[in-house]
């Protein structure tokens, strides 16, 4: 499977998305999850009752088996990819890629995905507010149209610009109208957890299905593995400055991480919300099965 870091010197975004997903494919085939169906299911098993004018006799005469035709309202998703572009996103500097890169390479992957499946795609990107939006839809001439909007985010320096996830969701939940599954890139790093957690509640509590999938820099934003020398660190969307020794503040940092974990996957569970973590530096095998699984869950 292609890694992040070959990704990155792709200059086409179409054809990134393109391998990443052919090489899941390939993986998934050869992993423990052989015989797990990428394919749109075109028809559903005959139940007691229905019309027998929805029977496909044709599929009757092949298997002898009873069958209907799926509608498309019973099989079509309608799916939005949920881009935070913010500061955060775009760490750590001088890297092949950043966390906001790999995000928009498995958003375009995911992309791929949807439609391939005759599913409906759009996308929401943000900071501090909403700033780019394009409306789900399932024809294949869309992915271009989803690529040009996410191709301007690539490689894009670091600015103070805020997470303002709460916001953001609350004014998200106004504007859907059909239930959809809403798969959200982002760190999660929000100065309002709380406001963050009843932001996504309220969108469960709507009817719209949650893929969590949290993208950061494992060694440093969760182990805080630092230099062990003083440091001067920068909140690259506050510019605030602080000086620490990562000895002092390591395990200090990673028992409030710990806690947040913790808190969170309870939320989580109780609001049947699903959440994968994600190391920038991993490959997308993980992200992309979640979906399926997920996807699997509502048909």
């Amino acid at each position: 499977m292609i890694r992040p870091e070959h990704a990155a010197q792709l200059a086409n975004l179409e054809l990134i998305a393109k391998e990443i997903v052919e090489g899941f494919l390939t993986g998934l085939h050869r992993s423990p999850f052989q015989g797990f169906s990428v394919e749109f299911s075109e028809y559903r098993p005959y139940q007691a009752g229905e019309s027998l004018e929805r029977v496909d006799w044709r599929v009757f005469a092949r298997s002898e088996r009873l069958y209907v035709r799926r509608y498309e309202e019973e099989t079509n998703l309608q799916a939005y990819l949920l881009l935070d572009t913010s500061g955060s996103m775009r760490y750590p500097i001088g890297v092949t890629h950043t966390k906001l890169d790999y995000a928009i390479f498995l958003g375009a992957a995911l992309a791929y995905l949807l439609i391939q499946q005759r599913d409906a795609v759009g996308l929401y990107a943000f900071d501090e507010k909403i700033h780019t939006y394009l409306p789900s839809r399932s024809r294949r001439s869309w992915l271009r149209r989803l690529f040009l909007a996410l191709e301007p985010f690539r490689g894009a320096p670091p600015l103070p610009r805020l997470t303002l996830l709460p916001e953001v969701l609350h004014h998200i939940a106004e504007r859907l109208r059909r239930r959809s599954l809403l798969l959200l890139l982002s760190d999660g790093f929000t100065p309002q957890p709380e406001s963050f957690w009843r932001a996504l509640a309220r969108l469960r509590y709507q009817g719209h299905e949650i893929l969590f999938l949290r993208i950061w820099d494992e060694k440093t934003e969760k182990r805080f593995e630092l230099p062990l020398e003083p440091l001067r660190l920068i909140d690259i969307e506050s510019r605030q400055e602080v000086k620490i020794h990562p000895l002092e503040m390591q395990a200090i940092y990673q028992n409030y991480f710990q806690k947040w974990e913790n808190d969170f996957l309870t939320f989580c569970r109780k609001n049947l919300i699903d959440w994968v973590m994600i190391d920038r530096e991993g490959d997308f095998f993980e992200p992309l099965r979640s979906y399926l699984i997920k996807r699997a869950r509502l048909l």
